[in-house]
């Protein structure tokens, strides 16, 4: 049917409100398949609370497969804000951007990105700890500006460049050196520059793909660097929690395609797949 091949499409570009519309469109919103793509549009907003009591309305086996099940061990870390998870899904999320071509939000999380990874460098080294939640009072940025102001005597109001001086002071470990050397490089603050004269910055100027490259290069590399930073800190990164979670919903749907179409077609005749 052309309208699970539409869905397959939409899906695959992690466009899930799309894929959503779609099923309700054609009679199959209570369905699992659907229950699994509104939790998935929550998520892919951060709106992780909701994207785990959407998954409570899974019935039967379905509720117990391992890929759901995962899921939601998932969603409650990001809830709880586990760093890994929470550095995970910001990675596929920047990611989403590029896929779909949004590169004003793709900058956005660019450099929310980069700030995160600094901020989480200085918590990390002030508390003597990997074990903290991203959501604690210590991860803003009036605390670690006040605490770099009154005890590192750094007085940048930038919190990467007050941070970045923090990490050339007093940190010996080189790995941070090569964070900070990733995250500050020329191709990477002019990238980041674009976003300011963007509507998620300053201004109002429009940004295609044709202006990353000539600034950075192939924008899918900043994806690979942001990986390494994140490694350098000994972080595991989960890069295909939403791949699993798409061919579990295509699996489904594939189930009621071809259930559909034997009740319709003749004997001998094979339904359509996604």
């Amino acid at each position: 049917m052309h309208s699970f091949q539409s869905i397959c499409k939409l899906i695959d570009r992690f466009d899930y409100g799309g894929a959503l519309d779609i099923l309700e469109e054609i009679g199959l919103r209570d369905t699992d398949p659907a229950i699994l793509l509104d939790s998935c549009r929550s998520a892919v907003n951060f709106d992780f609370k909701t994207a785990l009591v959407k998954l409570e309305r899974l019935g039967g086996d379905f509720a117990k497969d391992k890929s759901v099940l995962r899921l939601k061990k998932n969603l409650q870390q990001l809830i709880s804000g586990t760093p890994e998870a929470v550095f995970s899904e910001l990675l596929e999320n920047t990611r989403f951007q590029l896929v779909n071509e949004e590169y004003i939000d793709f900058l956005g999380r660019a450099y929310r990105f980069k700030e995160a990874i600094f901020k989480y460098i200085f918590v990390e080294r002030h508390l003597q700890q990997r074990n903290f939640s991203m959501h604690i009072e210590a991860m803003q940025k009036r605390s670690i500006m006040k605490i770099l102001r009154k005890r590192y005597k750094i007085y940048n109001a930038n919190v990467v460049f007050a941070i970045t001086t923090y990490i050339n002071r007093h940190l010996e470990d080189t790995r941070y050196d090569e964070i900070a050397r990733i995250l500050n490089s020329k191709r990477m603050t002019d990238m980041i520059e674009l976003r300011n004269d963007s509507i998620v910055g300053h201004g109002f100027s429009g940004i295609s793909r044709s202006e990353l490259i000539k600034v950075y290069g192939d924008p899918y590399t900043a994806l690979k660097e942001f990986r390494k930073c994140l490694e350098l800190l000994g972080m595991e990164i989960n890069g295909s929690k939403y791949e699993e979670v798409n061919e579990l919903i295509v699996g489904q749907l594939k189930a009621i395609n071809q259930k559909g179409d034997s009740n319709r077609a003749p004997d001998g005749e094979r339904g359509s797949r996604c």
